[in-house]
């Protein structure tokens, strides 16, 4: 090898090292992720499956932007610290998991901080997630601080980062289309999801599989994604940008959706519904976010990373469940 080649290889192996030491920046790395979805109206929920799926309705819904990848292990950290990450397979490009819906709305609001956003989500007044007090968790027997975070209120004309609606994640989860498809991927699962029959019982660093018609991975399977809404019965009158149950105590548990490395195929379906305890943290329950498309706007949405072909720099790095819901394991930290 002559001298000319080796000076350029390491001046490459110090440039990428370089790269690696900056800061790493998840607001930008988040931002540059996001991806519209423009409002539109489908038919939600399925006649062919679970009860809890019907009545199938028609939905319209206003546009909004949803992230391209669940939430990954090098995002998380940079945001909340790197104490905070408990996920069971480590991995800063795989999915973040073992994220209560608290820690998730937490994530939310301390990322739109760090992003310049009005945060979305206020408890008691406060969008400082530092004036909360401590997440509750499945240990815990302080009924009294469940009932004040379960009264956490959302303000969806705030610019900030947020979960989806159930609604809103369907949709995204069908290409933003009036047609419902039975996977992101159409009617074939195995190109477009890690779940039980290839997951080999660990996640997978996301975008490696197909993406759907807008662009977006892993919306089936590798993690259960944490939504806004409280389970509840659907009604054929709640019909535009639907939230869900409105009250708490019906169920008192979350919607997930989409399916994970240990679903069955039947539980990654785009219509599946499941839902937990908000404070439960899984080994396979993670997070995408979505923001409000119409404060969104004010500013240039940056174009969205390429994430089969860019470059590393680019892409840096229980509870017995109800029988709609999967098969899930859940591992409290």
């Amino acid at each position: 090898m002559n001298a000319k080649k080796i000076v350029s290889i390491l001046a490459g192996s110090l440039l990428t090292l370089s790269l690696f030491a900056q800061e790493f920046d998840a607001a930008q790395e988040v931002s540059a992720k996001m991806v519209l979805v423009e409002k539109g109206t489908f038919l939600m929920g399925s006649a062919d499956n679970e009860d809890n799926e019907l009545p199938v309705r028609e939905v319209s819904l206003d546009s909004y932007y949803i992230m391209q990848t669940e939430v990954t292990q090098a995002e998380y950290a940079a945001v909340m610290g790197d104490s905070e990450n408990f996920s069971a397979f480590p991995g800063s490009d795989r999915p973040v998991e073992e994220v209560s819906w608290y820690d998730a709305v937490v994530f939310c609001n301390k990322l739109s901080l760090k992003a310049g956003l009005t945060p979305v989500y206020s408890l008691a007044g406060s969008t400082d997630p530092s004036e909360w007090g401590a997440v509750p968790r499945v240990t815990d027997n302080n009924r009294i601080a469940r009932m004040t975070w379960n009264a956490i209120e959302c303000d969806f004309s705030a610019d900030g980062y947020r979960l989806p609606t159930e609604a809103e994640w369907e949709f995204a989860a069908n290409g933003g289309v009036s047609e419902a498809s039975l996977y992101a991927s159409g009617d074939t699962l195995e190109d477009g999801a890690w779940f039980l029959a290839n997951s080999l019982d660990e996640t997978h660093p996301v975008a490696e599989k197909t993406p759907n018609a807008l662009g977006i991975y892993d919306m089936n399977g590798n993690v259960w994604e944490w939504c806004w809404d409280w389970y509840g019965n659907y009604h054929k009158a709640d019909s535009v940008n639907p939230r869900g149950e409105k009250d708490s105590s019906v169920t008192g548990k979350r919607i997930r959706r989409g399916g994970s490395i240990k679903s069955a195929p039947e539980f990654c379906r785009n219509a599946n519904r499941a839902s937990s305890v908000p404070e439960l943290r899984g080994v396979d329950l993670g997070l995408r976010l979505v923001r409000t498309q119409v404060a969104a706007a004010e500013e240039t949405s940056p174009a969205a990373i390429d994430l089969t072909t860019g470059t590393e720099a680019e892409i840096l790095e229980g509870e017995i469940e109800d029988l709609s819901t999967g098969s899930f394991d859940a591992v409290e930290k």
